[in-house]
């Protein structure tokens, strides 16, 4: 374990750390959000199933399937018009909220985009200074940085030897 007590790396690690946390929580928002629209898809599917559309569209419909090479338009029209008919069934107050969890995660998926973009511009900062300050510290040319948190106002950075790593992973083949 390698210690440093560098301000401007605690600061960004500092900040990295916050991003992820702050990231997580709006996935964990995001991944409460889609099991509600799944939930409200399948009331909707329960709901569109029972709906039963008027004869004349399921007799339309069957003229079309005979002339299906000449009449694809048509039966994607008669389509759309089924469709209506049974998403008028669903209750608007039930779509209105299915729509706006769909947006509302869309949204939260943008931000989390954002953050992890920020993320990875600190990263980009933090890198290049860790390894200058930690290089000259590594005991041989085959250590290498593992991870760097702050704890205290100090970066404690763990290492790992590859030379090491690969011995392990060839003897366990």
């Amino acid at each position: 374990m390698i210690v440093i007590t560098n301000k401007k790396l605690v600061k960004y690690i500092e900040d990295k750390d916050a991003l992820v946390t702050e990231g997580r929580k709006v996935t964990r928002e995001m991944e409460s959000i889609e099991t509600k629209i799944k939930n409200f898809e399948t009331q909707e599917k329960l709901i569109t199933g029972k709906v039963k559309p008027s004869p004349e569209l399921g007799a339309r419909g069957d003229a079309l399937v005979e002339e299906i090479n000449r009449k694809i338009k048509e039966l994607e029209v008669l389509g759309k018009e089924v469709e209506e008919q049974k998403l008028s069934a669903v209750p608007k107050e039930m779509k209105d909220e299915h729509m706006a969890l769909l947006k509302k995660n869309e949204t939260l998926e943008r931000e989390r985009n954002k953050i992890a973009l920020k993320i990875q511009k600190i990263k980009d900062r933090l890198i290049p200074i860790i390894q200058k300050e930690v290089k000259p510290l590594l005991e041989t040319e085959f250590d290498d940085i593992e991870t760097a948190k702050v704890k205290d106002g100090k970066v404690y950075i763990s290492t790992f030897n590859h030379l090491e790593d690969f011995k392990s992973k060839f003897k366990k083949r």
